[in-house]
């Protein structure tokens, strides 16, 4: 099992043990204070010394809408990617109850902790496919197999993961891949 699927098969695992009736609700969330002004950390591959750090924030929305923004702040202090997510539209964040949302963004973090490696990106007959990134051949993909970077996906939907690799002092997007929501 890679360490993807360990990280998504454990924070599956652990939305189950949190999971609400609200969670199988359609539509957005209205946002519960308890939801918002959250901050979690985690460091690229767990080492402090990796000159990356994960940062997730969560925020309520003039909108009533709950949102948690990902940065990947290197130790220079430059973002090298960030992006903001409904958290209803998130599967490991999506319903919270009873003012768990640390915990959901810890389990959300741990992606950046638990790497796994370029040489797991399923094929094309894989059972959960993998969509390269725009701009990504299929060379591309085979390039990166074959150099086994270190490689972090984090759960972005309810059904899709988002993978990453540091490119020099940047990050970024290699593809997406699905799992069952």
């Amino acid at each position: 099992m890679t360490p993807t699927t360990r990280t998504l098969v454990a924070s599956l695992a652990a939305l189950a043990a949190l999971a609400t009736p609200a969670l199988a609700q359609k539509g957005p969330a209205p946002a519960a204070p308890d939801d918002c002004d959250h901050v979690a950390m985690a460091y690229w591959g767990g080492d402090p010394d990796s000159g990356l750090v994960a940062e997730a924030v969560t925020i309520c929305g003039e909108d009533g809408r709950v949102r948690a923004t990902l940065t990947l702040v290197a130790s220079d202090g430059e973002i090298r990617f960030q992006r903001q997510y409904p958290t209803d539209e998130v599967m490991l964040l999506a319903s919270p109850a009873d003012g768990d949302m640390p915990t959901r963004l810890g389990y959300w973090l741990a992606a950046f902790e638990d790497l796994d490696n370029t040489t797991h990106i399923p094929g094309e007959d894989a059972e959960f496919p993998f969509y390269p990134a725009e701009g990504l051949t299929d060379a591309d993909i085979n390039a990166l197999r074959a150099e086994a970077r270190d490689m972090a996906c984090y759960v972005q939907g309810l059904e899709s993961a988002n993978c990453l690799v540091r490119d020099g002092k940047d990050v970024r997007e290699v593809g997406v891949w699905l799992f069952p929501g």
